[in-house]
């Protein structure tokens, strides 16, 4: 009889413990797999690169009174007034020394788009190739690396500026 009153005190245990983890899974197996199976974040494509302010090519407004009507008699040549000199506005802007040479760097990880200055780099946009994913360090301390790791395979791309002209290596490993 003992035995028959463990066993019953077995099975009710196991069922409510069954019953018990069962609702707690249905309850966080959601916040489970969002937390595990949740993407990385993108990489930007396109940083903005800085521009030096422009001129504006019409001078600002001198005053808000209207203009005089055009008038059709000629002034005598005793008026001491005198033409406003011929604005010296550049017809266009120069490119931007700072804006540097765009380069795209193709490595079996993916693309690596640079702005290179000869005292720095820029990234650009660093895209994956599919089963890769992406870490970049940018400006530490006069260097720039872009790298892609899939597994034991990794893709990296360099650009070094320290003490000498920009340079950029790619590296497989």
């Amino acid at each position: 009889m003992r035995m028959k009153q463990a066993v019953c005190y077995v099975g009710v245990w196991l069922t409510a413990t069954t019953a018990a983890v069962t609702l707690a899974w249905l309850g966080v197996r959601d916040v489970i797999r969002g937390a595990v199976f949740e993407q990385p974040d993108a990489v930007p494509l396109v940083r903005p690169v800085p521009l030096p302010p422009t001129e504006s090519p019409l001078p600002p407004p001198t005053s808000n009174a209207p203009a005089p009507p055009p008038s059709d008699t000629v002034d005598s040549p005793t008026s001491e007034t005198e033409p406003d000199p011929p604005s010296s506005t550049p017809s266009s802007t120069p490119p931007s020394e700072e804006a540097g040479e765009v380069r795209t760097y193709d490595v079996k990880g993916g693309k690596v788009v640079l702005s290179l200055r000869p005292d720095g780099a820029d990234l650009v946009s660093a895209v994956p190739r599919s089963g890769y994913t992406v870490q970049t360090w940018d400006q530490v301390a006069g260097w720039l690396r872009v790298e892609f790791t899939a597994g034991q395979h990794g893709s990296s791309v360099i650009a070094t500026w320290h003490d000498h002209p920009t340079q950029v290596e790619t590296q497989e490993y």
